[in-house]
């Protein structure tokens, strides 16, 4: 009765550090019944893969939140550790000085072990019931060899804290990443699980691409943010961000959203324009762009950086100016939103692109949407080079379709 009494407070803390996620509780409660499963092991790395608040799992007070005279659990990495001998009383004795760090702040430390340190540099660490002191009116840790001091995980490469990443920089299982960029919201979805929790979705961009955004309960913001805590995360070998009850998500600036014109978006740090007007033009060169088959990122060097070992397709990606009587900026327009004014659609603009004859898509694109009326949605986020604009809905007009206002503006732009 003990064991199942040990099995269920264990699953119950789980349980509120991942906010009852359905599928992670299930997972956890399943496996920690399997014979030589060991509790806090399992926790850690179930709270990692569903971006779980480790914090309150293991009882533990985030270090930015530490004061002096504070006692409690407290957990973090290891980011630094340097250890001296010295005498004391005619006997050789140890001591380490370093510095504990999670993704709120960073606490230093003092360690008196019996012989060498119980810890290395980059270990994830759990301290019981430890008591902080002051050093120079600052909160100071100093653990005895006495101290219960539980090395949760050795040295983890795959551990990214105190790192700023890209995008392209991101890989699977990835945690405690740090990243910035623009953020959109794109989606949610209600009553997910038995606990009706809502499941938001986005997509961030920054100046090296993009990465799908999934969060547990917690809204997303349109802006440009800074994430803190997420974990890297892969379904059918796409990538993405997945962000968590121990995620934080400092919102810099929320000037971004939709906007009425692409003027507008063009003074924005990234948002969206459903507008009308017209296809100017479309550029007569690079039509053509290699993508991987897995995340549709544009690749160099014939591979994909996040997945080097995925077959690399050749699409249609055409450069095509666009009018709304307020600006006329230069956007991208992926295959996907052109397909439907190709006769045979991706079929034969594939067949067009492997036999060379991709410019007999581009007469017909140009008989079908230039210099006509139509309706759009177009993306847009200013990146280290310029503003970066992708035309993501395009619907052409039948001109009876329009107002008289709009039917002047369109014979005015012609």
């Amino acid at each position: 009765m003990a064991g199942n009494d040990f099995i269920n407070q264990y699953t119950k803390r789980f349980s509120e550090a991942v906010q009852n996620n359905e599928e992670a509780t299930a997972e956890f409660k399943k496996r920690i019944g399997m014979e030589n499963a060991v509790p806090l092991n399992l926790a850690l790395e179930l709270l990692r893969k569903y971006s779980g608040d480790m914090d309150s799992f293991f009882q533990a007070t985030t270090l930015k939140d530490i004061r002096d005279g504070y006692q409690g659990n407290i957990l973090g990495n290891v980011s630094s550790i340097r250890c001296i001998e010295y005498e004391k009383g005619g006997n050789k004795r140890i001591r380490c000085v370093g510095t504990l760090e999670d993704k709120t702040g960073k606490l230093p430390f003092t360690e008196f072990p019996e012989s060498t340190s119980r810890i290395s540099k980059g270990d994830l660490v759990l301290i019981v019931n430890a008591q902080v002191g002051s050093y120079n009116d600052h909160p100071y840790l100093t653990i005895s060899s006495k101290q219960e001091l539980n090395v949760l995980e050795k040295s983890n490469l795959r551990s990214v804290i105190g790192e700023s990443l890209k995008i392209k920089d991101l890989k699977p299982d990835l945690y405690d990443v740090s990243i910035r960029g623009s953020l959109r919201s794109t989606s949610s979805k209600d009553n997910v699980g038995k606990d009706s929790v809502t499941l938001y979705s986005g997509i961030l961009n920054d100046d090296t691409g993009n990465v799908s955004v999934q969060s547990w309960g917690t809204p997303l913001d349109n802006g440009t943010v800074e994430i803190k805590g997420a974990s890297v995360k892969q379904f059918r070998e796409k990538l993405y961000l997945q962000i968590g009850k121990g995620t934080r998500v400092n919102v810099i600036s929320k000037e971004s959203g939709k906007f009425d014109t692409l003027e507008q978006l063009a003074n924005s740090q990234n948002g969206t324009v459903e507008g009308s007007g017209l296809i100017l033009r479309i550029l007569d060169k690079n039509l053509v762009v290699s993508v991987c088959s897995v995340c549709q990122r544009v690749v160099k060097e014939g591979k994909c950086a996040n997945h080097p070992d995925a077959p690399v397709e050749r699409i249609l990606r055409l450069s095509v100016i666009v009018d709304d009587g307020y600006s006329s900026p230069i956007a991208y327009a992926y295959q996907k939103v052109l397909e439907k004014y190709v006769d045979g659609g991706k079929d034969r603009i594939k067949r067009s692109i492997e036999s060379g004859k991709e410019t007999d898509i581009l007469q017909e694109l140009k008989n079908k949407i230039v210099m006509k009326p139509v309706k759009f949605e177009i993306y847009g986020f200013r990146g280290s080079s310029g503003t970066y604009y992708e035309l993501q809905v395009l619907d052409v007009l039948d001109d009876n379709a329009t107002g008289e206002a709009y039917q002047k503006t369109v014979e005015g732009l012609r």
